[in-house]
């Protein structure tokens, strides 16, 4: 399944999108491109995406997903728990959990991972927003 999500120029495309039958959850399936001009300098020979990209990746999907345009209004926790490596890691997961807080917020927890790996946990909260 390609998507029109062009984030620096094809980065990745969405490959599956699995959603919870009450709304609250999705895990979305994303393919890495290793050929992305990205990993010519991050890092020569041995390429990582780097962390700030999973979370523009992880935007970009809840956007999509939502429909909405949104910005990150709290990142309570973030942890980078191992590279993502294209070369080896090109399938990736977001499981995205949703729930809309009293103050209209969007609470977000998130694992992005493939099989037993686990690359990144995140917490916190997105915003709608009028700009992109």
């Amino acid at each position: 399944m390609k998507t029109n999500l062009k984030f620096l120029n094809d980065l990745y495309v969405i490959k599956d999108i699995q959603e919870d039958s009450q709304g609250g959850r999705v895990i979305i399936q994303t393919e890495i491109n290793p050929d992305h001009a990205l990993f010519g300098g991050h890092f020569p020979g041995s390429p990582v995406l780097p962390g700030v990209c999973t979370i523009q990746i992880m935007k970009e999907l809840l956007i999509f997903h939502l429909g909405t345009r949104l910005e990150l209004r709290k990142a309570g926790t973030i942890k980078y728990l191992s590279f993502i490596n294209p070369e080896v890691n090109r399938l990736i997961n977001f499981d995205l959990q949703v729930k809309e807080t009293e103050e209209g917020q969007l609470a977000v927890s998130a694992t992005v991972f493939y099989g037993t790996t686990v690359f990144c946990s995140f917490k916190g909260e997105w915003g709608k927003t009028e700009r992109e």
